[in-house]
This record gives structure tokens, C-alpha cells and sequence, in this order.
């Protein structure tokens, strides 16, 4: 996540010595030719064929011409028809505190002109310190108007928020297939950068697509459209847009950061894509939340430690159960206690593949294998995951 300044700087050194360098010519130059002069005359000749001073001539005023106007016909500069196009659904979103306090800033845009829906990412959403989400949230549209929304739902496994505006006078941005964006087409980012340069533009292609990266210790983001246009602080919820198409394939979201020297890498910026956006972003419309399937069970990431306690093969992953919750889909299959989970269906467990992310993508009624390990042995459970507990 980024849920994201020294000063610009000119370059002049070559300009500058470019300048220098053709003074001194130009100089040497003519203090030769002045050489030459002096040298084949008298003084007295020097004198007599000096001019005889004139009058300055009286200042004439500069007057510059008028700008001829440009007109560029329609699809002759491709990118500045699509900003213009799609610029007027891109929003600021401003998370404030009880007190009404800006606390942070992100971006968004307008997914549904009608009914007033803007997508963000969860974590512009979330409080700054501490749990849960602000206390209010106001939106700033391109024009500079200001309105006030109200969250609907918001997804940490997906980094995917949605916010209710006024539905007057919107412009929604329309949501492509990701999957039917090429790598190597041409992208554009809009966002409010710091939260102090709003509406900026930038611009690359889409780098990779698929690309899954950590987020936090339990959460990996999947589906990531990877793309060389910058995003900074305050970009994260705005919108990828494949210039081509006219249409978004991703939310903004996260920059890749060098751990070695701990910076922003250049050109390692990704995005939700936007399949992913539209099915939680629909879920949450519809039901406030995401309602993802549950097996009914308490347990922790199996140590090294704990896999050779338990008898197990060494490098085996997975997570250890520490609690079946009565009447849950995993007691009515027979789990126990210290049972050990290495897969669901034919998924690994391990930190790579922690299980509350591989959980992200089921839902309630769904049918899956469990490869479990007791004492020593090896066996498969299947199951019909129930409905997960309302937090």
C-alpha cells in the first residue's frame, strides 16, 4: 500500500557552458581583428578615423505580436481528449476526524453517475492511527466543488472502498475488461498527488498485468495491473486509464519501495485492476460488506518449531488449528484442535499464501478440499463454507 518531493530541478549546466564557451570565441574573435587593425596604423590615423558622435536614436517601443490562435483538431493529441473526457470524474477524497480535522487524503473516481458511487482505495479510507475508518469525508471534484460523502463499504483484502455522493451533474468513468488490456498500452494516471497538486496527469504503459505483492503481513493484493506512470503519496484510489480504450483498467494503489535504501522505485507503480473493482465494488453496493466464506476455525501460521513437535515432514507449511468453533463447517467435518491445514483445493499455505488471502476469493455455499495433517498423517477433508461472523 500508498491505501503514497525535493525541488525540481532545472538543467542548466549545459546551457550555461554552451553560452560561456561561445562568449570566449566570440570574443577572441574580435579582440583579433581589433589586433590587426591597430597594428597597420599610427596613432594620428587612429584618430582622424574615429567617428563623429551622433545623436541616440529615440527609443522605439517593442510591441510583440498577438498569438496566432491553435487549433488542434479532435484526435490529434489522443491523451489530452481523454483527460479532457474523463478528468470530470476524478475526485480528491478528504478523510477527516471527529473534530473535522483532515487526517489524510487520496484519490477516486465516479463508477456510477446515477446512483452517486465513487471507489477509492480502503486504506484512503481508514483512520490514520488506530482502527476503523474516519469520521467523515468530503469530496473535491476537478471543478473545485466540494461535497460530502458517506462510506458505503470498504474491503482491506482488496484495498477497495466505496463512497456516496450527491448524484448531480457526475461524470462516471467507465470500467474495462483488464484482462483485454494489452502490456505495452498506453496508460494514463490522475490523482492529487500530496494531496496538494490536484488533478495531475502523468503518463507510461502497462508494465505487466497479474502481478501479486504484499501489502501487509496476512494480505496480499492479486491481480495487479504493473505500469511505469508515476504515482505518489495521494494518487492511491484514483484512476488507470487505458488511453486507447477511453476506459479504466485499474485503481491506483501502491508504489513498489527499494529495501535497501528504503525510496520510492522508479517506474514500479501498480494498480487494482478493474475486474477486481467491479465485483467488490458491486458486493459492496449491494451489501455494505464483503461476505466471504467461512470454515469456522482459530489458528496461527505453523512454526518450523512446531512442524518438528508435530512430527512433520521437514519444510512443511501451513497453519496450526487452535479452536473449532461449535457447529461450523469445520466441526461438521471433524477438525480438531493442533490439526495442521496445508492446502485449500490445490493452494499452498505458507507466507507466500497466507490463508486469510487465499480465503479472498471464496464465498458462502462454496465447496472446498482441505489437505489436513494428524498426527503424522496426511488426509483430505471436503467441506461447504457457511456464511463468515459479522465482526
Amino acid at each position: 500500500m500508498v491505501d503514497e518531493s525535493a525541488a525540481p530541478r532545472r538543467s542548466r549546466g549545459t546551457t550555461a557552458t554552451a553560452l560561456f564557451l561561445a562568449g570566449v570565441i566570440l570574443g577572441g574573435l574580435s579582440g583579433g581583428a581589433v589586433a590587426v587593425v591597430v597594428e597597420g596604423r599610427a596613432p594620428a590615423a587612429l584618430l582622424s578615423a574615429s567617428p563623429s558622435p551622433t545623436a541616440a536614436p529615440s527609443a522605439v517601443p517593442t510591441v510583440l505580436p498577438t498569438p496566432m490562435p491553435v487549433v488542434v483538431p479532435s484526435g490529434a493529441d489522443y491523451v489530452a481528449d481523454v483527460v479532457k473526457e474523463l478528468l470530470p470524474s476524478v475526485v480528491t477524497v478528504l478523510n477527516r476526524l471527529p473534530n473535522g480535522q483532515a487526517q489524510s487524503s487520496g484519490s477516486g473516481f465516479v463508477i456510477d453517475a446515477r446512483q452517486g458511487y465513487v471507489v477509492t482505495n480502503a486504506h484512503v479510507v481508514e483512520n490514520v492511527r488506530g482502527s476503523g475508518v474516519g469520521a467523515s469525508f468530503d469530496v473535491i471534484f476537478s471543478d473545485n466543488k466540494t461535497v460530502s460523502a458517506t462510506l458505503v463499504g470498504e474491503d482491506a483484502l482488496t484495498d477497495v472502498a466505496v463512497l456516496r455522493v450527491p448524484a448531480q451533474g457526475l461524470v462516471a468513468a467507465p470500467l474495462a475488461d483488464s484482462d483485454a488490456a494489452p502490456v505495452g498500452a498506453s496508460v494514463i494516471a490522475i490523482g492529487s498527488p500530496l494531496g496538494e497538486y490536484q488533478n495531475t496527469v502523468t503518463s507510461g504503459v502497462v508494465s505487466a498485468k497479474g502481478r501479486r505483492v504484499q501489502e501487509s503481513a496476512d494480505v496480499f493484493l492479486e491481480d495487479l495491473v504493473q505500469t511505469d506512470a508515476a504515482i505518489n503519496p495521494g494518487n492511491s484510489g484514483g484512476p488507470l486509464i487505458w488511453v486507447g480504450a477511453k476506459q479504466v483498467i485499474g485503481m491506483n494503489t501502491l508504489v513498489e519501495v527499494n529495501p535497501q535504501t528504503d525510496t520510492q522505485a522508479t517506474g514500479l507503480g501498480f494498480a487494482i485492476s478493474s475486474n477486481t473493482i467491479r465485483s467488490i465494488a458491486s458486493e459492496l453496493i449491494a451489501k455494505g460488506r464483503i461476505v466471504r466464506g467461512f470454515i469456522g476455525i482459530r489458528y496461527q501460521p505453523l512454526t518450523p518449531r512446531q512442524a518438528i513437535a508435530a512430527g512433520l515432514e521437514n519444510g512443511i507449511t501451513g497453519v496450526l488449528l487452535l479452536e473449532i468453533v461449535s457447529g461450523s463447517p469445520a466441526a461438521q467435518a471433524g477438525l480438531r484442535p493442533n490439526d495442521v491445514i496445508t492446502k485449500i483445493d490445490d493452494r499452498q499455505i505458507d507466507a507466500q499464501n497466507p490463508l486469510l488471502s487465499v480465503m479472498r476469493t471464496y464465498r458462502p455455499g462454496d465447496r472446498v478440499s482441505l489437505t489436513i495433517v494428524r498426527g503424522g498423517q496426511t488426509s483430505v477433508v471436503t467441506l461447504t463454507l457457511g456464511q463468515e461472523q459479522s465482526p
